[in-house]
């Protein structure tokens, strides 16, 4: 092996990166804790993530008509920061575990940044588009 095969780091997510991502909206959220377990090969909690964050995303769909107008949508973004970084505090390692650590490097906040921007177009068209839909076939009525 080169020098190069033996010194190669993992790069994670460190918690203020995910907590960054979610106002990439609940994809951005979804996205950064799933890619975070996947990187530490936490298989099972990789999955239930999908599955949770979907679940999530399908309830956001159907309860956002009942929102009242009067909660600003920062409410959400604000909600999503937190879960995350609460996550990811919790069940990922923190950037002090990973500075100090031989295996693990932070990702670039670029990465993060044009992460977090997909991640934000997707958020709106996963759960405008369905909205929509299914105002325009009268499920909610207007």
């Amino acid at each position: 092996m080169n020098n190069n095969q033996e010194t190669a780091m993992t790069q994670v997510y460190t918690p203020k990166q995910v907590a960054f991502g979610a106002l990439g909206g609940p994809v951005g959220m979804l996205y950064f804790i799933w890619a975070n377990f996947s990187i530490l090969k936490k298989d099972n909690h990789s999955k239930v993530t999908i599955v949770l964050g979907i679940a999530f995303i399908i309830s956001l769909i159907f309860a956002a008509p009942f929102v009242p107008q009067s909660i600003p949508s920062i409410a959400f973004t604000l909600v999503y920061i937190l879960v995350a970084y609460m996550l990811s505090q919790k069940f990922h390692l923190r950037k002090s575990v990973i500075i100090k650590s031989d295996k693990y490097t932070c990702h670039s906040s670029v990465r993060v940044l044009c992460i977090t921007i997909a991640c934000f177009w997707a958020s709106y068209l996963v759960v405008t588009a369905p909205l929509h839909l299914l105002y325009s076939i009268g499920f909610f009525s207007v």
